[in-house]
């Protein structure tokens, strides 16, 4: 089993839980009490929800990969690099939008279990 691995998938699955309770109530629930139109409502709705499902498939690629060593390589290229996408658009929206990558601190995650992961595939 790879130590390493296994920490990231398990964080990519604690953090869409803290995704699921905090987030919801801090920007999904106010997004759907806006004036947005249906539509736009919808659209974030659907966005959400594939963000839950992107994390929690993530996560659980990464724990088998820490118990398959042979195929560890192939089950965690994709959740690396898609949260890595992650981290990156993070930072440039932080930086870009809101003049600060305080605002949104989600890249710290998204980069610690990329992090984690990099390091699991290098042992």
């Amino acid at each position: 089993m790879n130590g390493l691995l296994l920490a990231a998938g398990l964080g990519a699955l604690a953090l869409d839980v803290v995704h699921v309770i905090y987030g919801e109530r801090m920007a999904h629930r106010p997004a759907l009490a806006s004036s947005w139109p249906a539509p736009a409502k919808a659209l974030y709705s659907v966005l959400w929800h594939a963000a839950t499902a992107f994390m929690a498939l993530c996560g659980t690629s990464l724990i088998v990969a820490a118990f398959l060593p042979s195929h560890a390589l192939a089950l965690s290229a994709l959740p690396v690099a898609l949260f890595l996408a992650t981290a990156g658009l993070f930072l440039y929206y932080g930086t870009t939008r809101l003049g600060s990558v305080r605002i949104l601190p989600q890249w710290i995650a998204f980069s610690t279990i990329s992090a984690l992961a990099l390091a699991g595939l290098a042992t």
